[in-house]
């Protein structure tokens, strides 16, 4: 793993806590975080936040906690630089920052890390969840509810090992604080352990523990079909077995499953049914997939139908309007793994208000655990947008899809 130290002699002159210039240079801060990254660090160029300021704006308008800070990295978002990592150069207390260039008196800090040792600690426990390492080795091959609480539980103890109490300037004293860990670390700790739910399937990814769609969506919500009721042409008998014995949320986050007669109508029926017939479905001649083996099971949010390939299960996106068909998930089990896991997203948010300060980042660890059980759903496209309908609605803000 890459380290960045920065030796105390090169130290900012502004970083005057004894135990932060000592951190920075023998421990140090990862330099290959998939969460944020330190690049004023590594560069021997950490600028403090009235510096960051447009010229147009008064540095005076500053809080005086904020004004006396430095910016020391950032986090990343879909791997791009966002929020600002800053520094307390007398306390060694870590914040982040969202800068409003030109409007100082708007700008707030959030506490991030009690200490940079203890921030680089705290990387270092998310990666090695991430990875099923080190001090999370131990849940590899496990699954199931236990298996996610169990981790969820492990990572938050290694945090609350630090000490927060204290001071934290304008963020205020940890009493203060609604929650006793902050959103970044949270979604860390409720989100990334998900990938744990399901273990590997047969035939499909994955095999999802019993009863984990009707705890999630009530067992009225989940609907099974008898074996009679589906289509001949679905010859994938995997998709065959598990919508009949473990079923699909009959209405879910981003996802309605079709109810309409007949079940698993190829594309080319809807295009022979419809009324707008060839204006409506405008099959491609180069189609990956011919309309008579696409099965419509359900319809996504942004006028697309969700459809099985009936010979080997995956599924895609049809985008009626475009004539598209774009990959979606790898095959049924985890189209079902999206959806309760955007459920459970919508619970936890309600009681730890994951998005209101740390939208993007969730996300990112959204896109993360998906893309960790489904090499298809997240995997890039190749094209000049590189648009792939999870990640994308995951980080729709502006449509509060998480």
């Amino acid at each position: 793993m890459a380290v960045i130290r920065v030796p105390e002699s090169e130290s900012h002159p502004a970083i005057t806590h004894e135990a932060t210039r000592r951190s920075l240079s023998e421990a140090g801060l990862p330099g290959d975080s998939d969460l944020m990254r330190f690049r004023p660090l590594a560069e021997g160029r950490v600028v403090p936040v009235p510096r960051l300021l447009d010229d147009s704006a008064d540095p005076a308008e500053l809080d005086d906690h904020i004004g006396g800070l430095l910016a020391i990295g950032h986090l990343l978002t879909e791997g791009e630089e966002a929020d600002h990592i800053v520094l307390d150069g007398a306390t060694g207390r870590v914040f982040t920052m969202y800068l409003f260039e030109k409007d100082p008196d708007l700008i707030k800090v959030l506490p991030l890390a009690p200490s940079v040792a203890a921030l680089g600690r705290s990387l270092e426990a998310a990666a090695e969840l991430a990875g099923l390492r080190g001090r999370f080795a131990g849940f590899a091959g496990r699954f199931g509810a236990r298996a996610v609480a169990d981790a969820s539980a492990l990572f938050r103890s290694l945090l609350e090992e630090a000490d927060w109490d204290g001071g934290w300037g304008s963020a205020g004293d940890r009493e203060e604080w609604e929650h006793a860990l902050p959103a970044l670390w949270r979604i860390v700790a409720l989100v990334r352990p998900m990938a744990l739910i399901a273990g590997p399937g047969g035939g499909l990814l994955l095999d999802l523990p019993e009863g984990l769609l009707e705890g999630e969506f009530t067992p009225e919500g989940v609907a099974r079909f008898d074996e009679a009721e589906l289509p001949a042409v679905l010859v994938h008998e995997p998709t065959r077995r598990f919508l009949t014995r473990t079923g699909l949320p009959k209405d879910g986050p981003m996802f309605l499953l079709d109810t309409e007669v007949p079940l698993l109508p190829t594309l080319a029926w809807c295009r022979e049914d419809s009324e707008r017939g060839e204006q409506l479905y405008a099959f491609p001649e180069d189609m990956a997939v011919a309309p008579d083996r696409l099965l419509r099971l359900g319809y996504l949010v942004d006028d697309a139908y969700v459809v099985i390939d009936a010979d080997t299960g995956a599924l895609h996106a049809w985008y009626v309007s475009d004539a598209a068909l774009c990959p979606l998930n790898a095959d049924i089990s985890t189209l079902a793994f999206t959806v309760w896991m955007m459920r459970r997203e919508e619970e936890i948010n309600e009681e730890h208000d994951l998005t209101a300060d740390m939208y993007h980042p969730l996300a990112d660890t959204m896109a993360a655990v998906l893309a960790s059980v489904d090499p298809v759903a997240c995997r890039p496209t190749g094209e000049a947008d590189d648009w792939r309908y999870w990640p994308e609605v995951f980080h729709d803000e502006a449509g509060g899809v998480l």
